[in-house]
């Protein structure tokens, strides 16, 4: 029995295996007496610019690997496969658990870290960036002390999952470590050429998004050149893109224009939609920048279509539906006004419940309130006109059910700011965390005493703790923290300190970190001054997030949702609304 056990355990893994990847598949002929080492190298050729052809090479690999029984060969093609297939937007997860099951007990330089850095990239792919970090995390621990190239490849990884939650500032220094790490390789045995210029890609990447455009040119021209003198053009394709983005925002639209339409016919052959996506957006910005509409047109639409495609949408890709709205206004043409708002509508949903802009609210020019309103007066005038629309909505019953029900959930958005409100205006004056108690949020961490103090396990010395926590007193007392353009940094200079031990000390004392104190501290601030004082009222969202050391309004406004629930029009909309009412009770 314990034989017939011990045999079942071995050869199921290998039962897996071939349940997801041999079935249907026929090696050709010309692979058929390729060894794994040619495979390899073709694979290499292909990938990024061929994925196609990329996966098929992956498939004859693990074909291989199965007929001469060689497990390394056997995990190399069930990573292959998974990686081309999340690149193509396929379901590469079968490939990435069949890998993670049966490299679960080996214990090799690259597995089983391997297994869950390839289940990783396939989430990230999918957005689900919590399920992706755990699993970046997993492979991090287990190649620790053992992998070096696995261990700053995670650190990319990581920096791409910061990007896609719009934390660009924090993912810039994990891909200039991994690209200096790579760097460093080169002059030794153990270089990787498609890593090292993949980690140039990153970094170019990470400066757009961090709007330091010329930066961004310069890493450009460094993996082009690098390309060209490893032979490698792997992520070629993706300078020439990323260069014609830079030179969208840099107003260089005619260089711009050249490199983008480059890019076309590859990132299609490749089923790149995403990326796509992006570049006929910014060849439809560069034709609306320079008066040429209908080109423009065009492009956002091909834009549009791609985006459904992926269901893929970003903040910064919206304003194309505004353009469209506006251009079908103009023309009259309701119809399409209406279709429009309605995919509007749609590419909000996602992008305020989806992955990265969870925590990032979007303001724009046609906000919810107005699109629901513009909706509803197009509905009514093409009903009054033509009563065939009955029909036509009849016919399309699914997609306005559908349609209906985000109506209704933006409904009940709306009420939950107004209920939000009406609770943040009965509070009476507390300290910080009353505001915290409108959201339900309890944290138990900010009754600290001087008791606490002496028990707390914090590595910070005592009396530096208590001279630091005298100081936030003295900060909060004076007000301080109305003061703009505050960073850690230059607090902890005027405390006498530094950086890290007043981050921890605020984190010791209050729950939270420096930013969230400092927000919740103007926040707490401005609620109770709108309350009081009705010239503030008055003042614009720019004027008051100024005045209380806020950046621009959607900084404020963002702060003010996170903490109270709801939006500082709501709550000042409120006020003056109880005003008005308590006037018409005097007279």
């Amino acid at each position: 029995m314990k034989k017939l056990t011990l045999f079942t355990l071995f050869i199921f893994p290998f039962m897996i295996c071939f349940s997801q990847s041999i079935k249907g598949f026929h090696i050709p002929d010309s692979l058929k007496n390729k060894n794994y080492s040619q495979l390899q190298k073709a694979y290499d050729k292909v990938f990024r610019i061929d994925n196609n052809k990329a996966e098929l090479y992956a498939n004859s690999i693990l074909f291989k690997g199965k007929k001469e029984k060689n497990n390394n060969i056997i995990y190399d093609g069930y990573y292959k496969i998974a990686h081309t297939k999340g690149l193509k937007s396929e379901n590469g997860h079968p490939y990435a658990d069949s890998l993670i099951n049966i490299t679960k007990s080996v214990h090799t330089k690259e597995y089983p870290a391997k297994a869950h850095i390839i289940k990783g990239i396939l989430l990230n792919y999918e957005f689900k960036y919590s399920e992706a970090l755990n699993h970046y995390i997993q492979a991090q621990n287990l190649s620790k002390n053992k992998n070096p190239d696995q261990f700053f490849y995670i650190k990319k990884l990581i920096g791409i999952l910061k990007t896609a939650t719009d934390e660009n500032k924090e993912a810039l220094p994990l891909f200039l470590e991994y690209y200096n790490y790579q760097k460093q390789n080169l002059n030794t045995n153990n270089k990787d050429i498609k890593s090292y210029i993949g980690s140039i890609a990153s970094i170019s990447g990470s400066y757009n998004k961090n709007t330091d455009y010329n930066k961004s040119k310069f890493y450009n021209n460094l993996g082009l050149i690098e390309c060209k003198k490893y032979n490698d053009y792997t992520h070629y394709i993706y300078f020439i893109m990323l260069e014609g983005v830079a030179d969208y925002y840099l107003k260089n639209y005619s260089k711009s224009l050249a490199n983008l339409l480059k890019t076309e016919k590859v990132l299609i052959k490749n089923k790149d939609f995403k990326n796509l996506s992006i570049v006929y957006y910014c060849l439809g910005k560069i034709y609306y920048e320079t008066n040429k509409e209908k080109e423009a047109i065009s492009f956002f639409l091909k834009s549009d279509s791609l985006s459904f495609i992926s269901d893929d949408f970003l903040p910064k890709t919206r304003d194309r539906y505004e353009i469209l709205i506006d251009y079908y206004k103009k023309r009259g043409d309701k119809e399409s006004q209406l279709k429009f708002i309605n995919k509007l509508f749609y590419a909000d949903s996602i992008i305020n419940t989806s992955r990265q802009y969870l925590s990032k609210e979007i303001y724009k020019k046609y906000d919810t309130p107005i699109l629901l309103e513009k909706k509803e007066d197009l509905i009514n005038d093409l009903n009054n006109k033509n009563t065939l629309l009955y029909w036509c909505l009849a016919v399309g019953f699914v997609i306005l059910s559908i349609l209906f029900f985000m109506f209704i959930k933006n409904k009940k958005k709306i009420q939950e700011y107004q209920k939000q409100a009406e609770l943040l205006l009965r509070k009476s004056t507390k300290p910080i965390d009353a505001l915290a108690q409108v959201q339900g949020i309890k944290d138990d961490r900010i009754k600290k005493n001087n008791s606490d103090l002496q028990k707390s396990k914090t590595t910070i010395p005592k009396t530096v703790l208590l001279e630091l926590k005298t100081h936030l007193e003295m900060f909060e007392t004076n007000k301080e923290f109305l003061h703009k353009n505050i960073t850690i940094e230059g607090l902890a200079k005027k405390f006498g300190t530094n950086r890290d031990y007043l981050s921890k000390s605020v984190n010791e004392l209050k729950g939270k970190n420096f930013s969230q104190y400092v927000n919740e501290l103007r926040i707490n601030y401005i609620v109770e001054e709108l309350k009081t004082d009705v010239v503030i009222r008055k003042h614009t969202i720019s004027a008051i997030a100024e005045d209380i050391g806020f950046n621009n309004s959607e900084s404020f406004s963002n702060a003010f949702k996170k903490i109270t629930g709801t939006l500082p029009s709501y709550y000042i909309k409120l006020l003056q609304t109880q005003k008005i009412e308590n006037e018409d009770f005097v007279k």
